[in-house]
C-alpha cells in the first residue's frame, strides 16, 4: 500500500510539473520596477444615433445573461450643453439591426434568417403535460431612479414566456421594446442624479397541477399605469409613477418560487448633455428547458439608453438668443396665456386650477383687485412662482411665464395686473421682462 501511494504521488508531481511547463511564462519584471497590474476593463466602440463612434469602458462582471457598458462622461463631462434648469427625458433605442433596419426589413432580407426563438424546441409532448405543468418566464427589466425630482420608472425591454399544462395546452408570448421614452420630461437641477438598474429576471416553475401566472399580462397592466397622462414629472404625478414601478417590480419578482435574478446598477450626475449613450446593454436568453444553463445562450440583442436633447420650455419649442448671445432662451411671443394656464401638471389638474384653487389665494387676489397693494402683489407673485417651480416642476423661465399668464387672466383686474407685473414688485415678472426685451 505504501509503495502504491508513493507511485501515485510521483505521478501527480509529474503531471503538475508538466502543467507548469505548458503554462505561459510570467512577464519579466525589472528589479526597480513595480509589477504590472492587469485590469478586467474592456474598451468597446459603438456607433451613436448621430453616426459618431464613441468608446465605452466595459468592466468584466459575473453576470452571464446581461452585459452592460457605462459611459460616465456622457452626462457629467466638462464640455457639452449645460442641463441645469432645462428639461430632458430618458430614451431607449434598440441596437438589434434585425428589427431596426428599415431597408433590410422592407426588402425581406430577414425573412429567411434563423429564428431567435424556437417554439418547437420549447414544446412538450401531451404525456409530459398530463403529469405536470410547466411555466418559464424570462424578462429583461430596466429601472430608473431620479433624484431631484424624486421619481422611479420601470420598463420591460424584453419578455418571453412559455406555459404548458394539461388543461390549457401550450402558449407562448414574446414582447420586445424597439424604442420608447422611459420617463416623461423632467427638470434638471444642480444636484439631479440618475440611477439605472438593469435586471434579468428568470423564473421556472413546475407543478403537478395548476395554471401559471401570466407575466405578460402583468407587464401590460403595469405599463398602462407607468405611462403618465402628463408630459412633465411633477410633485403630483411622481407618486403614481413610483407606485406603478413598485407594483411591477414586486409582481415580477414574486411570481415564482425558483428564480434567477441578475442586476447591474450605475449612478451618474446630470450636468452636461452630449449625443452619446449613457449605457449600452446586451442581453442573452437562457434555454427554457433549464434556465440555470449559461452556455450556448441565444442573444436577444442590445439597447442604448440616452438622454433626450434638453429643451428650455414646456410651453414652446421656439427659442431665441440671450441678450449677449451666449445662451438659448424660450420665445413666448407666439404663446397664448390661456394655453399656459391649461397645461396639465396632473390628471384633471391644470396650472390654472393649481394657482386659483389649490394655492388658496382667492381672498388675497380679491383684496389685490381692490387695493393694488404692492406688498400683497409681491406675496402673491412669490407664492405662484415658488409653487410652479417646486410642485409643478417648471424651470425659472416657465414659472415666470406662468406668473405672467395668471396675472393677465380674467381673475385679475387691470389695477391688479399693473402692480403685479412691475419688475420691482415681482421677481418672476422681472425675469419675464428680461426675456421679452430681446424679442
Amino acid at each position: 500500500m505504501r509503495t502504491q501511494a508513493i507511485l501515485m504521488l510521483a505521478a501527480l508531481t509529474g503531471c503538475a510539473t508538466q502543467a507548469d511547463k505548458s503554462a505561459p511564462p510570467a512577464p519579466p519584471v525589472a528589479s526597480d520596477e513595480a509589477a504590472p497590474v492587469y485590469t478586467s476593463s474592456v474598451y468597446e466602440e459603438i456607433v451613436t444615433a448621430s453616426g459618431r463612434t464613441t468608446t465605452i469602458e466595459r468592466v468584466k462582471d459575473f453576470l452571464p445573461f446581461i452585459d452592460v457598458a457605462m459611459n460616465p462622461d456622457a452626462a457629467s463631462a466638462s464640455y457639452g450643453y449645460p442641463m441645469e434648469d432645462r428639461y430632458t427625458r430618458v430614451r431607449i433605442e434598440t441596437l438589434n439591426p434585425k428589427v431596426a433596419d428599415m431597408q433590410g426589413t422592407a426588402s425581406g432580407a430577414y425573412t429567411n434568417r434563423d429564428p431567435d426563438r424556437d417554439y418547437r424546441k420549447e414544446s412538450r409532448g401531451w404525456l409530459a403535460r398530463m403529469f405536470s405543468s410547466k411555466s418559464v418566464n424570462r424578462t429583461l427589466m430596466v429601472e430608473f431612479e431620479i433624484s431631484k425630482p424624486n421619481v422611479r420608472s420601470t420598463n420591460a425591454l424584453f419578455s418571453a414566456s412559455f406555459s404548458s399544462n394539461n388543461q390549457d395546452g401550450e402558449t407562448w408570448s414574446t414582447d420586445q421594446s424597439m424604442a420608447l421614452y422611459a420617463t416623461p420630461w423632467f427638470k434638471v437641477s444642480s444636484n439631479t442624479a440618475l440611477t439605472t438598474k438593469l435586471r434579468m429576471q428568470l423564473a421556472d416553475q413546475r407543478e403537478s397541477t395548476g395554471a401559471n401566472a401570466n407575466v405578460l399580462g402583468t407587464l401590460t397592466r403595469a405599463a398602462n399605469l407607468i405611462a403618465p397622462s402628463v408630459p412633465l414629472v411633477t410633485y403630483f404625478s411622481a407618486p403614481a409613477m413610483t407606485s406603478a414601478s413598485n407594483f411591477l417590480d414586486s409582481s415580477v419578482s414574486t411570481l415564482f418560487g425558483r428564480s434567477i435574478t441578475e442586476q447591474s446598477t450605475g449612478t451618474m450626475a446630470l450636468k452636461t448633455w452630449e449625443d452619446e449613450p449613457l449605457l449600452i446593454v446586451y442581453a442573452a436568453m437562457p434555454d427554457p428547458r433549464d434556465i440555470r444553463k449559461t452556455k450556448n445562450l441565444d442573444m436577444l440583442g442590445g439597447w442604448a439608453i440616452y438622454l433626450e436633447e434638453p429643451i428650455v420650455s414646456m410651453f414652446t419649442s421656439a427659442t431665441q438668443a440671450s441678450a449677449n448671445g451666449s445662451d438659448e432662451w424660450p420665445d413666448y411671443s407666439e404663446v397664448n396665456g390661456a394655453d399656459i394656464l391649461s397645461f396639465e401638471i396632473a390628471t384633471n389638474k391644470t396650472i390654472y386650477s393649481y394657482i386659483f384653487v389649490d394655492l388658496g389665494l382667492a381672498d388675497r387676489i380679491s383684496e389685490l383687485n381692490d387695493t393694488a397693494d404692492p406688498e400683497l402683489a409681491r406675496q402673491i407673485c412669490n407664492r405662484i412662482d415658488r409653487g410652479l417651480a417646486e410642485f409643478a416642476g417648471l424651470n425659472a423661465w416657465d414659472s415666470a411665464a406662468g406668473v405672467y399668464a395668471a396675472a393677465r387672466s380674467d381673475m385679475m383686474t387691470q389695477v391688479a395686473q399693473d402692480v403685479l407685473l412691475k419688475p420691482e414688485t415681482c421677481e418672476a415678472a422681472q425675469r419675464y421682462q428680461k426675456l421679452i426685451s430681446v424679442y
